[in-house]
């Protein structure tokens, strides 16, 4: 009732000027308490009394009056970690209680869920499945309401006064989101790749626009609900001696793999980024006028960019060895650093500025930057004057949000094989029937935490624990109605003990079907530690070995962040029948990538077929000889043998795009012409020629056939376009593709996109190599045609 009441208010002090009702009710509404969020400015009297709290000034105007109210050691404490409020990696910066300005804490994740303390049972920040199974949908939408579901819990947290870490209000919850992190997934050794979406620039870029899009989704009245920052920019895709590493990367891999997501994210203007610790060509991310300034910033020239925890710091080391604290400080800032975090180097600007190593105008550019983006989201306007106000304690977790991440972790599961009988439709290995017998084993089988990607959430249950985190056991035993479902872990992740191996056989052996939940977990694969080795850890592969032998029909689950080389299980040992004359036993395989909250049921109903929903690859499974012929610290995409889809020149285990379905699906008629100017239109029928209802998804590559010599790489084939498809049993459907001119240009050795004359390609694809159709397109020096 009461927040009916205000909204009537507010409209007719709107509708009729009444400048003293509206001064009344912002003072209302500042004067009561339960309304206020987390740092909010402008709510004290004396910061009432001043102009950068009167909203009828614009902007700008209001900037210029608060900046000029600071002290050149307020303006320091802006952009610098105040250890003595909290935590410096999370960066506290400090108020100005003369003038009524609160602190502000910065550094809130949101790569997999708004990273907090959880206020209330049942109320958690909604964690989704991890980033790289995201990617696998290859689904605009879902990316989109994730952005969505984001900036509704992030203003829910910050209005209810949440706090990260824990529900202690010690780490108050704001409105600045740092994710998603649109690093490409480069190498499968990396210790992050948990946290990418995929290897491919356009996926990952079209996913950091979609889901940006929903982050900073704007109400009526131009307040978007949160400000979002892009990680890590750019070209971080190695843990060990991260801060102090540099690699060199050519003009062509910066412009073809390392910057094009981030481009094609920021046509969504997001906040700014968080620069990574690594350096490029001798210069470090955080330090690199280059990158900053002529890069991120010819695509929004106020952009601002904070550091990773301790970046300015790594400045005293390799491969900067700037010689103190005031020379590495002045270093970040003058070369387009806005905001520190993770140390307090910043705080000797002054001295920089005395010694004439820095200037007084860059500060104010920096400090001025980041005024504006907490402007921007409303921090000194009053709270009622947004319909984000609105989100509360019900927005956390809510049916709605429970519903979009379980749909996005139906679609990121990716079915890699599926052992049918020869000349018999429908009898497959997948779905499984119900009422069977079912064993689940193997070191994920009953793992809750252990399903979580990097950077999953501080608390994604109640009290800290993971009991609400559902196991894929309990997930399979929900979908099996009517039988039985046993589970045993057999083995650890990654140790040597055999003790529960014979129990786990047992339990096996009695079942009609085994499901063998394997991977890796955060003790593999975490910020700060790469894998050296791309196979199962531990035990892992012995054990699977003896369960195959068990002659049961079995579904291989992988869980996993970045790929594992599964040579030695993608075909089963030579096995014969169950029973004399019975059928050879089944087998099937799916990576589940970081399954998380939702996972374990999403999985369950899959197999049984309960829905049919699967994903695509967004990364190539390379085979295990690949980390000896690949040097994780090179970064030239192209070298021999190469990296990711587009440029490997190996034989992949499975390759990028590809994923089976429950249903069949077939292409045909695809037809190509002109359009619109500048653009071309590809048209397919896509029918489903199968038993089920299912998804599928429909990708379209580049190919620079026959473009004549050039003298810098070329990709095999370079995603274009992609959607997914929903179709009933039995039934066709029309799909067409709009296709720029621009999907035809390639990148050249200076960086620049180019559409070269010559015989061009267009591949429409299911995902399977074996099964696309194709068509040239020549493009002469003026005009196109097609052939």
């Amino acid at each position: 009732a009461r927040a009916s009441y205000f909204e009537a208010l507010l409209s007719y002090a709107y509708s009729s000027m009444r400048l003293a009702l509206f001064a009344a009710l912002i003072k209302f509404v500042h004067e009561t308490d339960a309304l206020v969020p987390n740092n909010q400015a402008c709510v004290s009297e004396v910061a009432r009394k001043l102009p950068y709290c009167n909203i009828s000034m614009t902007t700008e105007a209001r900037l210029d009056d608060l900046m000029s109210r600071m002290s050149l050691k307020d303006e320091i404490a802006q952009i610098t970690p105040q250890g003595d409020l909290g935590g410096e990696c999370t960066c506290f910066t400090r108020g100005v209680p003369e003038i009524g300005l609160p602190e502000w804490l910065w550094l809130v994740e949101t790569n997999t869920n708004i990273a907090s303390g959880c206020p209330q049972e049942g109320h958690c920040a909604t964690t989704f499945v991890g980033p790289t199974g995201l990617g696998a949908s290859f689904n605009r939408t879902s990316w989109k309401l994730k952005g969505t579901v984001f900036g509704n819990e992030m203003r829910a947290l910050s209005n209810i006064r949440a706090s990260r870490f824990q529900p202690d209000g010690k780490n108050p919850i704001g409105l600045t989101g740092f994710g998603p992190n649109l690093n490409i997934a480069r190498d499968p050794r990396f210790g992050r790749n948990s946290e990418l979406p995929g290897e491919d620039p356009f996926l990952t870029g079209m996913y950091g626009y979609q889901m940006v899009s929903g982050m900073q989704e704007k109400d009526p009245h131009g307040y978007p609900k949160m400000a979002a920052f892009l990680k890590h920019f750019t070209a971080y895709s190695t843990e060990t001696n991260r801060g102090h590493d540099s690699y060199t990367i050519s003009t062509y891999d910066f412009f073809d793999t390392y910057l094009p997501q981030y481009e094609m994210a920021f046509q969504a203007q997001p906040a700014g980024v968080m620069c990574s610790y690594n350096a490029e060509n001798g210069h470090p991310s955080c330090a690199n006028d280059w990158l900053l300034n002529k890069q991120l910033r010819s695509w929004k020239p106020d952009a601002m960019v904070t550091t990773d925890c301790g970046a300015v710091s790594n400045l005293k080391g390799p491969p900067v060895n700037a010689r103190d604290d005031v020379h590495a400080a002045a270093f970040a800032l003058m070369n387009g650093t806005d905001l520190e975090m993770g140390d307090h180097e910043f705080e000797t600007l002054d001295k920089a500025i005395e010694q004439g190593l820095a200037t007084e105008a860059r500060l104010d550019e920096a400090v001025r930057r980041s005024f504006k983006v907490l402007f921007e989201v409303g921090r000194f306007d009053p709270p009622a004057l947004t319909e984000w106000a609105k989100y509360g304690i019900d927005t956390l977790n809510s049916t709605l949000h429970q519903q979009i991440s379980y749909e996005a972790a139906l679609q990121s599961l990716v079915l890699l094989k599926n052992d049918c009988m020869s000349g018999v439709q429908g009898r497959c290995t997948l779905p499984l029937q119900r009422g069977s017998r079912v064993a689940v084993i193997g070191p994920q089988a009953i793992s809750r935490s252990g399903l979580l990607s990097d950077y999953a959430a501080d608390q994604q249950c109640f009290g800290g624990d993971d009991h609400c985190i559902g196991t894929i056991a309990e997930g399979i035993a929900a979908a099996n109605a009517g039988g039985s479902t046993v589970s045993a872990q057999g083995v650890e992740v990654n140790s040597k003990k055999t003790d529960g191996i014979e129990e786990a056989l047992n339990i096996a052996a009695g079942a009609d079907v085994i499901v063998l939940a394997l991977g890796n977990d955060k003790s593999i694969e975490h910020e700060g530690q790469d894998r050296i080795d791309t196979a199962l850890p531990g035990l892992q592969l012995s054990f699977a070995k003896q369960v195959l032998a068990l002659n049961r029909t079995t579904v291989l689950v992988l869980t996993n962040g970045g790929a594992l080389a599964i040579d030695e299980l993608i075909e089963r040992p030579s096995a014969g029948p169950v029973r004399p004359g019975g059928p050879k036993p089944g087998y099937a395989i799916v990576d589940a990538f970081n399954p998380a909250v939702q996972g374990g049921r999403a999985i369950g109903a899959s197999l049984f077929g309960l829905e049919n929903r699967w994903g695509k690859l967004p990364i190539t499974m390379y085979p295990h000889s690949y980390i000896k012929e690949q040097s994780m610290v090179n970064y030239d995409m192209s070298i021999a043998p190469g990296r990711t889809y587009r440029y490997y020149q190996g034989k992949p285990l499975f390759h990028f795009g590809f994923g089976l379905s429950l249903t069949q699906f077939s292409l045909s008629d695809c037809a190509y012409s002109a359009a619109l100017p500048g653009h071309h239109m590809l048209a397919c029928k896509l029918a489903n020629v199968g038993l089920l209802e299912g998804d599928e998804v429909v990708q379209i590559y580049h190919v620079a056939q026959d473009i004549g010599q050039v003298d810098h790489p070329l990709p095999k084939r370079s995603l274009v376009d992609f959607e997914r498809f929903r179709l009933p049993a039995g039934t066709s459907i029309n799909i067409t593709f709009r296709i720029p001119m621009d999907a035809f240009k390639v990148v050249n050795k200076d960086g620049a996109r180019l559409l070269y004359p010559g015989k061009h390609r267009l591949v429409v694809s299911r995902g399977d190599i074996e099964d696309e159709t194709s068509m040239d397109v020549v493009i002469p020096s003026i005009g196109v045609y097609f052939v």
